[in-house]
């Protein structure tokens, strides 16, 4: 039985090939990395390539907080083509000629997709009906009414265009399903549409520049691969950092929250946090992620809390 590494926590991001699962992907890096718990930000359908991010071992309880960052995509549209999948891995349900469609209306189509968009999800999704992934059912020939969702596209630009195909590029809201954004340029064109290839560009502030190919991460060395390892403080350096002594650090670890009180009796300067923060450590490291859920001002009558921990981190071992 190989050696579990325990030590190993933070993030390492994967520019996933086309052809395997996000799942595939996750399990193909535990083994090679050898770790106990290993999961992904956001799920990148097979035949779309790009930044996956892979959570590992404590690494893992950063994802709800990755996974509310925007993502950036790099899409090739095919118009005139319609599948069960809205991408062309799919069966073709329908074709149109496209002949009478000139570049401006393209233009003016894509102009109406910016900002708010209501979408509705795909079948092929692993979105869940009472619990059955909607895939599964979608394969089954089953078509399940999926409740709308309002996305932001952030920006959306045509990179080229060469009938009957679309490159373009778009910044996104989680939850944005390309592939339905893909189908619904398409409807409004008249022509109908589905994507050709996706690739995702960035997560957050994670890029391509950032990833490594999942081959080369299986040719690389323990040492070589601790190197791309990103630590958890690190991973969400875009929260603001409360940094505390030991004695304070020993019970965040047992889940108790800190109050400012405690810090004005050493001497510290109370924060005025908004929102989610970090708890960082003598040492650096990712104690915690907390946020405000009061005024800092100190209570006249006795210790009140004003922050609440979402996650504690081990990262002593």
């Amino acid at each position: 039985m190989a050696m579990v590494n325990d030590s190993l926590h933070g993030l390492i991001i994967i520019d996933k090939p086309p052809g395997l699962t996000s799942h595939t992907v996750v399990k193909r890096v535990k083994t090679v990395l050898q770790v106990r718990k290993a999961g992904h930000t956001g799920t990148l359908d097979p035949f779309a390539t790009g930044v996956l991010i892979v959570c590992i071992n404590e690494g893992t309880k950063l994802a709800p907080f990755l996974m509310e960052e925007e993502k950036e995509y790099e899409a090739l549209l095919h118009l005139g083509i319609e599948t069960d999948t809205q991408d062309l891995t799919g069966s073709i349900i329908r074709k149109k000629e496209i002949k009478d469609i000139t570049i401006l209306d393209i233009e003016r189509t894509f102009k109406k997709f910016q900002g708010k968009v209501t979408q509705i999800p795909p079948m092929y999704s692993a979105l869940k009906h009472e619990g059955v992934p909607l895939y599964l059912l979608a394969r089954e020939g089953k078509e399940i009414e999926r409740p709308k969702r309002v996305v932001e596209i952030r920006k959306l630009s045509i990179l080229n265009i060469e009938l009957p195909r679309v490159l373009f590029r778009v910044v996104c809201s989680k939850g944005t399903y390309i592939r339905a954004l893909a189908n619904d340029i398409g409807k409004s064109l008249g022509c109908g549409a589905c994507l050709e290839m996706l690739r995702r560009m960035r997560s957050g502030k994670f890029s391509l520049k950032n990833s490594l190919a999942l081959e080369t991460l299986e040719k690389k060395s323990p040492e070589e691969i601790k190197k791309r390892i990103i630590p958890p403080a690190q991973a969400l350096s875009s929260f603001p950092a409360l940094k505390i002594d030991e004695e304070i650090s020993r019970k965040v670890l047992q889940g108790k929250i800190i109050t400012p009180e405690e810090l004005q009796k050493k001497g510290a300067i109370i924060p005025d946090f908004k929102g989610k923060f970090r708890i960082i450590d003598p040492q650096g490291r990712l104690m915690a992620v907390a946020e405000t859920i009061s005024s800092t001002s100190i209570a006249k009558k006795g210790p009140k809390p004003v922050w609440r921990l979402l996650r504690v981190f081990n990262l002593r071992g």
